[in-house]
């Protein structure tokens, strides 16, 4: 009966070290799914509100009743306001307007596959202007 009690004492500490030596790889890989999927949601948003942007665009300007101030203005108040835009580009009765806002991709092991940290996200959108 003794000897059983050694035997399992001396593999008490083995799951402990084997735990040690897991456990940077699976934080590495919970903060680069974090890393991701934040910068996946904000890719997300920017296409949205690039989208919301040129359909007001199409919609809305050519009426007169909005202008690309008031539009910019109600799609940052929808989506906040670190989404910039560039101006609309208007060719053969389309639109095209473009957002983008930028990342800060925080595990530093993972930004390093980045070049440039915080990484800007672009969205695009083409509409038929009504």
């Amino acid at each position: 009966m003794a000897r059983r009690f050694k035997i399992f004492s001396r593999c008490e500490g083995a799951s402990a070290v084997e735990f040690a030596l897991v456990l940077p790889l699976l934080i590495l890989i919970l903060c680069g799914i974090i890393d991701l999927g934040n910068l996946y949601l904000q890719w997300d948003i920017v296409n949205q509100a690039a989208r919301q942007a040129a359909r007001l665009y199409a919609v809305d300007v050519p009426n007169g009743t909005m202008t690309q101030a008031t539009i910019v203005a109600q799609i940052q108040n929808n989506y906040g306001s670190q989404i910039l835009f560039n101006p609309p580009v208007l060719s053969s009765g389309n639109v095209t307007e473009a957002a983008y806002t930028n990342v800060t991709i925080m595990t530093p092991v993972i930004s390093a596959f980045f070049p440039n940290n915080p990484v800007t996200v672009e969205g695009k959108c083409t509409m038929y202007v009504e």
